[in-house]
């Protein structure tokens, strides 16, 4: 069983990632930020296009031209970044700016092909939705945005604990990867506990955490997993954390999934991660679900600030900090499977 592409500490993004700083001058000569105030907080299209003479390029072009009035009355800033000179881009009379990358370097980080056109769908959070290399790419970019603005909408809130939500961290195929890690390895059982250093391989252990008798949790050693899970949270959600709250996440614990099924029992409550001396390091909590579709109940509930159920959708994260009273609630249908991870720093 192999796990699904992973990418490299600094390669370029790939779907799910945040995308790298790109910051380049308009036609203007005056810089544009593509995560900056006035850009940032809605969905990107950008496309790369090494030069305009090619017909790839030509026919991608003319479709986001037609659709430009789409896009900006979703809110969805269009860009070009090319390496051509600024009076051939003033030349092609763009409905959209036109960012100059004389040097190749924005190329050369996203991954864009030099040769043809590539498209890349940002999220509001400058996440990666979607990379597209074909002549209809317009289409599907225009369907990505409407997609993503249709999951938002003006609410106005009252108490919400402090907790924070990171889409698509995994992918489907990374989720049901992890589903059958958890089907097919780790079948040794060892007593409850904080986790065995001894073992070597993948293990399962019962949580009876104030006797609920509903969860099984799976402790990951496989090296491969293991890269793959990491590769995903230091690329999609330590830096997060770190803008959401001004901390720098540098180590964890061992992951593990949990399994949640059958009745819960024990004492109904919530607890906090780290209220015991042996625990006092963890600074913050994430949960990521791996099969929401799949069982119904299964939500995290934050006492101190209310009622609200938190279950985010497959292969989202939520994150919050290991101080804060929360619960697990009973599945009431199913089983839920979900990545945990305990992070801290060297604070």
């Amino acid at each position: 069983m192999s796990p699904p592409a992973r990418p490299l500490f600094k390669a370029p993004p790939i779907v799910g990632d945040i995308a790298p700083p790109c910051v380049l001058p308009g036609i203007d000569r005056n810089p544009v930020d593509l995560n900056g105030d006035a850009v940032a907080g809605h969905p990107v299209v950008v496309l790369f296009c090494p030069s305009f003479g090619m017909p790839p390029i030509a026919e991608m072009l003319a479709g986001f031209k037609v659709a430009a009035t789409d896009f900006a009355a979703l809110g969805a800033p269009l860009f070009v970044v090319t390496r051509e000179n600024t009076r051939a881009a003033m030349e092609q009379g763009l409905p959209f700016p036109a960012l100059m990358d004389k040097e190749g370097e924005a190329f050369a980080a996203f991954g864009a092909s030099r040769g043809g056109p590539t498209v890349f769908v940002l999220r509001p959070n400058y996440h990666v939705k979607a990379i597209l290399k074909d002549g209809a790419a317009a289409a599907a970019a225009l369907s990505l945005v409407k997609e993503m603005v249709a999951e938002r909408h003006v609410e106005v809130m009252g108490r919400h604990a402090p907790v924070l939500i990171v889409p698509e961290v995994f992918s489907r195929e990374d989720c049901a990867y992890f589903v059958r890690v958890f089907a097919e390895r780790g079948k040794t059982f060892i007593e409850p506990g904080h986790g065995d250093d001894h073992m070597t391989t993948d293990y399962k252990m019962r949580i009876p955490e104030y006797g609920r008798g509903d969860r099984i949790d799976h402790w990951i050693l496989d090296k491969d997993t293991v890269t793959l899970a990491d590769a995903r949270l230091k690329n999609r959600v330590f830096p997060e954390i770190r803008k959401a709250f001004h901390y720098q996440v540098t180590k964890r614990e061992r992951l593990r999934m949990g399994s949640y099924a059958g009745d819960r029992g024990g004492e109904l409550h919530g607890h906090r991660d780290n209220s015991e001396p042996v625990s006092a390091y963890r600074r913050f909590a994430m949960t990521i679900n791996l099969n929401t579709e799949d069982y119904e109940g299964g939500a995290l509930r934050f006492l101190e600030y209310g009622d609200q159920l938190y279950r985010p959708r497959t292969g989202d994260a939520i994150v919050f900090s290991s101080s804060i009273l929360h619960e697990a609630t009973e599945v009431t249908k199913g089983k839920r499977l979900a990545l945990l991870a305990f992070l801290y720093g060297e604070s």
